[in-house]
């Protein structure tokens, strides 16, 4: 993949350059090894290729992915949702980079971003959002409450 640096270890893809730990990056290359392996010819630009997808430009299916994880305690939306946050930490919550790379939505973009930069109370939820009042006792002491 081109987006794999191999020899110096770094993930890239446009201005994202990070470092592929050790066991990412050996995973990494025996998938692409394989890959290549299988479908040389291949002009799919995902990842993870299928006999299906090989020959066509789409992804693999949640289906395909299943299998794979059915032994490990997450599953493939976890995985792209751990993805996304991890995006988003790197490079200070951009949700038009979001967008970009990860083909989602700008109001899906906008709620991954939130968990970094929690958006300002609108006018209305200020409205409906209870007041608490600091009251400064040592101008109300000497006043009591008197019942009759």
């Amino acid at each position: 993949m081109a987006a794999v640096d191999f020899t110096g270890g770094q993930l890239l893809h446009g201005d994202i350059d990070h470092p592929l730990d050790a066991l990412t990056r050996q995973a990494a290359t025996d998938y692409i090894q394989l890959r290549y392996s299988r479908w040389p010819h291949t002009r799919n630009p995902h990842l993870f290729l299928s006999s299906r997808t090989a020959h066509s430009r789409t992804p693999v299916t949640i289906g395909w992915m299943q299998p794979l994880l059915k032994d490990l305690p997450v599953t493939a939306q976890r995985l792209r949702v751990d993805g996304i946050l991890e995006e988003a930490a790197v490079t200070g919550a951009d949700p038009q980079h979001l967008c970009a790379v990860f083909n989602i939505t700008p109001d899906t973009g906008l709620r991954f971003t939130r968990t970094f930069h929690p958006a300002p109370l609108s006018d209305r939820d200020q409205e409906n959002t209870p007041v608490v009042r600091r009251v400064d006792v040592s101008a109300v002491q000497g006043f009591g409450s008197t019942c009759d």
